[in-house]
């Protein structure tokens, strides 16, 4: 293999191979570099094309080994499991932000799915909690909505009267 082939390897190229030789599919890469399992496909096809080589997982390889050192591989570990902190590493605030400094990487008992999350972690009862709170929220929304579209009416009624 030669340096001028890696050097035709985009750095997006390069980041969908380590992650194959992870071990992730292309559904999994494209989920975490937020696009879609196409692109990554492509990504992928063309890195292995440009390397002259017959499957992904020969190219990340490859692609390891000509990087050798500044790209370590790890054992397969399944996509859902979350490594835990070590606890002197995260005080106070940090530890309820997200790694990309956006929001809160904890809904909390929130029915949203956390971001680059597989499932929605509430309980059974947190859901049975939320199948009942919502219709009720948007009852009393609905009826907030038209008690005030009353008022907005007779005002409008009392203007109309009031200015000849």
């Amino acid at each position: 293999m030669t340096d001028a082939q890696f050097d035709r390897v985009t750095e997006l190229q390069r980041e969908c191979l380590r992650l194959v030789l992870t071990r992730h599919n292309s559904k999994e890469i494209a989920q975490v570099l937020g696009i879609s399992p196409v692109t990554v496909d492509k990504r992928i096809g063309r890195a292995v094309s440009t390397l002259g080589v017959a499957t992904r997982f020969e190219a990340a390889r490859l692609l390891a080994a000509h990087e050798s050192g500044t790209y370590q591989p790890l054992v397969y570990q399944p996509p859902d499991i979350v490594p835990g902190a070590k606890p002197a590493m995260i005080t106070g605030s940090e530890a309820l932000t997200a790694a990309d400094g956006g929001a809160p990487a904890d809904t909390g008992w929130l029915p949203l799915r956390p971001k680059g999350g597989r499932y929605n972690t509430l309980t059974i009862w947190q859901r049975l909690l939320w199948i009942v709170t919502i219709p009720a929220a948007l009852a009393v929304a609905v009826g907030m909505l038209g008690f005030g579209l009353s008022v907005v009416g007779k005002v409008l009624r009392l203007i109309g009267a009031v200015v000849p």
